[in-house]
């Protein structure tokens, strides 16, 4: 027995590791798995939850405006928790300007794909005018989002005049249009065809008061008869996709 006792002390001080003066051994864990990443929000049910508030808001805001949408509207027709909504917005206002912003992002990049490839600003002018116009009737609830926010969004409306007024700056320099106040020229139009939108979306003038509008703005910044005629046919018959 004394023996044993000798070889077990043998064997443990060969395996024993060595220790330096004044030094802290840490044993190595039992198990040596990789550290686990910070889990993080699923940004797809994110992203998710966001556009179907923002496609409920689209179609109330479209029936009520912006003034008459309460929140628990938006959420009722989204079917979700009314505290889900201030997880992604901050106040109507800001649902609405986010729309605004996606839907007439949208038009703008519908407009520079489908921009007649001739370097003819009154076909540009008229086309833009015309499919900005079909395309919200072609989508209504768009459309009805359009007519009742406008006023509401004022400065994002600046954004559509801006690309309006660049158009007509352009064709009067060129000595196609003729404006002495080009930022009025653009309120004129911009007025005309929010009116005409809603006239037509309440079905009390057929959709071909469109082309009237456009030719009838054409002509106001001294496009001939004939040249505005033109045009309207021209535009109607570009394959907008």
């Amino acid at each position: 027995m004394p023996e044993q006792k000798t070889q077990r002390k043998a064997v443990a001080a060969k395996t024993a590791r060595p220790r330096k003066s004044g030094a802290t051994v840490v044993e190595p864990a039992a198990t040596d798995t990789p550290a686990q990443p910070t889990r993080r929000p699923n940004e797809k049910v994110r992203a998710r939850m966001r556009s179907r508030l923002m496609t409920a808001a689209r179609a109330v805001m479209s029936r009520k405006g912006i003034e008459g949408t309460a929140i628990n509207d938006i959420t009722d027709e989204a079917q979700v928790a009314f505290g889900s909504f201030y997880n992604y917005f901050s106040s109507k206002e800001e649902v609405a300007r986010a729309i605004f912003v996606e839907d007439v992002t949208a038009v703008a990049d519908m407009l520079d794909r489908n921009r007649p490839t001739e370097e003819d600003i009154v076909l540009i002018t008229g086309f833009n005018i015309q499919w900005t116009l079909r395309h919200a009737i072609t989508d209504p609830i768009w459309g009805w989002f359009l007519i009742h926010t406008a006023s509401s969004v004022g400065d994002l409306m600046e954004d559509m005049l801006e690309r309006l007024a660049r158009d007509i700056r352009t064709g009067v320099k060129s000595g196609q249009f003729c404006s002495a106040d080009v930022p009025t020229s653009a309120d004129s139009i911009l007025g005309g065809a929010l009116r005409i939108l809603r006239q037509v979306l309440e079905e009390r003038r057929p959709a071909t008061a469109i082309d009237q509008f456009v030719a009838f703005a054409l002509r106001g910044l001294g496009v001939s008869q004939e040249e505005a005629a033109r045009v309207v046919k021209a535009s109607r018959k570009l394959n907008v996709k």
